[in-house]
């Protein structure tokens, strides 16, 4: 009898610490990939690069008036870096889309430079094209730059939950993200291995005008995102939905986009400072302030 529980004793210790290795081991295994989520907040942080990136997506717009699909192909560039000790960032997109309805406007290219500037968000110089019409502006935001700068970056839903208020010049805006992170699994872009996790995002913003105009958003975002190790986005595939909704009453406009986002080549280390420098320099010569 006495031999009999010592054997089923040593059983359970045995499958007892064979489930703490399993339970160690998975985490190890979890805790690498996880990594590669910070890596990416690292590179924003004090790292710098430049990527470009090919992006494709259909949009599905139902309103009152009608409804309408279009197909839209973008080039991106997204950099980060450092200017006169400062962070900075660039993200431009040159956009061609089919499907529009005769006499919407089309934006063919944005440029926009964030930089911040002690505890304001400069967000900063935009230059904007719409259907050959060029225009631009630079705008401070009074506010904790490390509140409010990940709503305004590409890959924002990677940088953790935010809710920030702010108003400057008749405009304010509430802004809340809420994003949940999990681990899906490795795949290869280029012959390079990639960790690629599924990301659900809940966005709302509210937007106020002292003319007494407001504007409701919400926004649920799923993807699947692919992160190099030195945290960069090689590869994302979303579906989202985004109802917009003129407040206290009006018809809400619903959008239903799918797309994919792909990178094409990228340098570490090197933020594009000329670049930088031009679309603030057009901005202010198009209109901006500053």
């Amino acid at each position: 009898m006495k031999s009999t529980f010592m054997i089923t004793a040593l059983v359970i210790i045995i499958v007892a610490a064979a489930v703490v290795i399993i339970i160690l081991n998975s985490s190890a295994l979890y805790a690498q990939p996880i990594s590669y989520v910070n890596n990416f907040r690292k590179l924003l942080s004090d790292g710098s690069f430049t990527a470009i990136y090919n992006s494709s997506y259909v949009e599905f717009t139902m309103s009152g008036p009608g409804n309408q699909i279009i197909q839209c192909n973008d080039i991106l560039q997204f950099g980060a870096g450092s200017v006169n000790n400062s962070r900075a960032f660039i993200d431009t997109i040159r956009t061609m889309c089919e499907g529009l309805f005769p006499g919407t406007p089309g934006i063919n290219m944005q440029e926009i430079a964030y930089w911040t500037n002690g505890s304001s968000l400069c967000g900063g110089a935009a230059y904007v094209v719409v259907d050959g019409h060029e225009s631009g502006s630079i705008n401070c935001l009074p506010l904790e730059t490390l509140n409010a700068l990940p709503a305004y970056l590409p890959f924002n839903e990677l940088l953790g939950n935010v809710t920030f208020s702010t108003a400057v010049q008749g405009y304010s805006i509430n802004y809340s993200i809420t994003s949940y992170i999990n681990y899906v699994n490795t795949t290869k872009w280029h012959d390079q291995q990639v960790h690629c996790f599924r990301v659900i995002s809940n966005i709302t913003r509210v937007q106020s005008m002292t003319s007494g105009f407001r504007l409701r958003t919400s926004t649920n975002l799923s993807e699947l995102i692919c992160l190099l190790p030195s945290g960069l986005p090689a590869i994302r595939v979303i579906n989202e939905t985004m109802l917009v909704t003129p407040l206290p009453s009006g018809n809400t406009i619903l959008y239903i986009i799918q797309g994919k986002t792909e990178l094409v080549n990228y340098t570490l280390n090197y933020f594009n400072t000329t670049e930088f420098n031009e679309i603030v320099s057009m901005a202010r010569s198009r209109g901006g302030n500053g």
